[in-house]
């Protein structure tokens, strides 16, 4: 099977909400989808584009599981806070690996 992974990278808005209500919790939530960080930093280089706050990549087993996890109804019980203490243009992607442009 092919890996998947979920790469987000919000421009926090509300600091204290997002780190209490949000990223505080949502490693809890990916555990039973076999979800593992690869990536949760504010810390980066921007060589290109528009900085972002942070820049995290999680790796899940296939595409199945990363969408399992993002609509299980422990992460929709969270990400309402994250949608309120982020801007909403703040992308979120789900892609699996591949050799092909």
């Amino acid at each position: 099977m092919t890996k998947a992974y979920l790469v987000a990278m919000p421009t926090i808005k509300d600091n204290d909400m997002f780190a209490k209500e949000y990223a505080s919790k949502v490693a809890e939530t990916i555990k039973p989808f076999q979800g593992k960080f690869l990536v949760r930093t504010p810390n980066k280089l921007i060589k290109e584009g528009e900085e972002k706050s942070l820049t995290v990549v999680i790796e899940f087993p296939n595409k199945e599981k990363a969408l399992g996890w993002y609509n299980s109804p422990e992460h929709q019980k969270i990400v309402v806070h994250r949608r309120t203490a982020t801007d909403p243009s703040s992308p979120i992607v789900i892609c699996e690996e591949s050799n092909t442009y």
